[in-house]
């Protein structure tokens, strides 16, 4: 009688499982379909699925991305040399940390000896902003977010923004003051962009956008390499602060959309515009 029982007992248990696991609804719970959202969600509730990493560009001011820095989980608060492996950022000045919520500390070496240190605050994957501690004025850390992949090729970045004077010196643009003409513009990229007709405008005006528009817009363009060439503005005025947006309509060789920058400059002030 017993052994009756207990076969009708694993009898019922099997057939309810598998009648609930093949229900459809039942099922799309306990094996939802891999998509971006969700696997931000698994990694919030850390169940298995495709790593979410921690993004962000480390850069001056003036564009230059600052390349093999390394980051050590966490602070010293104090400058010293120190030889050590962590997270290193990329030819785009990107670094990629797993993903992770709440203040989370770094101390930054460059070429082995300290730089400064900082903390990313994590509330959500769309929700994250950092502190730092001894940077520069005009080092920042932007282009915040996260990615599933921690590979460069998902970002197209601007790593130096410049113009060649009479020397063929390169003269920093952004957040300076200028009294020589500015009529070109070179910029430097992470990766080789996409191939452009030298001469067009109709993209150029799309591509940099300068605010208050001078007399003269760029009239043309070169690239070579992993830098764009753009010539012939003209008509700037004096005392006068200058925007330059650099859009997202640049792209890569490989069709990625350029992380857009604004550049600021002030163009022959009687009194130095301070930034």
């Amino acid at each position: 009688m017993k052994s009756q029982m207990l076969k009708t007992f694993l009898y019922f248990f099997f057939f309810s499982f598998s009648n609930c696991y093949y229900n459809p609804i039942v099922n799309s719970l306990l094996n939802p379909p891999e998509t971006e959202g969700n696997n931000s969600a698994l990694a919030l509730l850390g169940l298995p699925g495709p790593s979410l990493w921690i993004t962000g560009q480390i850069r001056y001011a003036n564009g230059v991305a600052e390349v093999g820095l390394v980051l050590q989980p966490g602070k010293s608060f104090a400058p010293q040399t120190k030889s050590t492996t962590g997270y290193v950022t990329d030819e785009g000045g990107r670094f990629y940390i797993p993903y992770q919520t709440g203040s989370i500390p770094f101390t930054v070496y460059k070429n082995g000896s300290y730089l400064f240190e900082f903390s990313l605050i994590v509330d959500s994957p769309t929700s994250i902003s950092t502190s730092t501690y001894g940077a520069a004025p005009t080092l920042e850390i932007t282009g915040l977010g996260t990615t599933i992949t921690n590979s460069p090729s998902n970002f197209f970045e601007l790593v130096g923004v410049y113009y060649l004077d009479g020397e063929m010196n390169e003269v920093v643009i952004d957040r300076t003051n200028h009294y020589t003409t500015v009529g070109s513009l070179i910029l430097k990229f992470n990766a080789n962009p996409a191939s452009v007709e030298t001469n067009d405008i109709s993209w150029i005006q799309s591509a940099i956008i300068i605010t208050p528009s001078p007399s003269v817009g760029y009239q043309a363009l070169g690239i070579a390499g992993n830098r764009i060439t753009f010539i012939g503005a003209e008509g700037f005025s004096m005392n006068t602060e200058y925007l330059i947006d650099v859009t997202n309509h640049i792209k890569s060789e490989s069709g990625i959309a350029l992380t857009p920058r604004r550049i600021r400059f002030c163009y022959e002030p009687s009194t130095p515009c301070i930034f």
